[in-house]
């Protein structure tokens, strides 16, 4: 009976070592988010776009004007990046 239980604990600890592993490793993973969004500034090699949620993000290739709205598939996690180091 001991035997068993000992094997039962070991076996639910793996599991949680294991689950907290994967949990830790789709943190990693990109979120991607596709939305309209505005441009604001193009420079030879990317473009200033304006989120609807006012966040600004730089995005490659870029071939539109200023003022267009186009729409762009973005890692989500970049916002909180840049929240996370923003004071």
């Amino acid at each position: 009976m001991n035997r068993k239980l000992a094997k039962l604990i070991i076996v639910s600890v793996l599991v949680v070592i294991a689950a907290a592993a994967s949990l830790a490793f789709l943190s990693f993973l990109p979120r991607n988010v596709t939305e309209s969004v505005t441009v604001i500034t193009v420079d030879q090699t990317s473009c200033t776009v304006q989120t609807s949620d006012k966040f600004i993000l730089k995005i490659k290739p870029c071939d539109v004007k200023p003022g267009e709205t186009v729409t762009v598939t973005y890692d989500e996690k970049m916002k909180e990046r840049f929240r996370a180091t923003t004071p």
